[in-house]
């Protein structure tokens, strides 16, 4: 996966935390996003996406499974810089 699709996951995930943050539509974000994660055919972020999805009635839990997408992507990133 490119650098740019890598930042892109990156706020995705993070949009999608905010909206547990916030109580706000965290349904319907957590659907787009596990869609978009879906399209990016990694399975290890699909996972802590999907673990999120599925426990999103306790904010919390939700959000250490993205706190573990963002360290995922941000090793991914930070392989990237470095063959770069």
């Amino acid at each position: 996966m490119d650098l740019q699709r890598l930042q892109i996951l990156t706020e995705v995930v993070r949009e999608y935390k905010t909206a547990l943050h916030m109580d706000q539509n965290k349904s319907e974000v957590g659907r787009e996003v596990l869609d978009i994660v879906m399209n990016s055919q990694d399975l290890v972020l699909y996972g802590h996406v999907k673990r999120a999805k599925d426990i999103d009635k306790f904010p919390g839990e939700a959000i250490k499974h993205l706190d573990q997408a963002t360290s995922y992507l941000h090793e991914k990133i930070d392989e990237q810089l470095k063959h770069s």
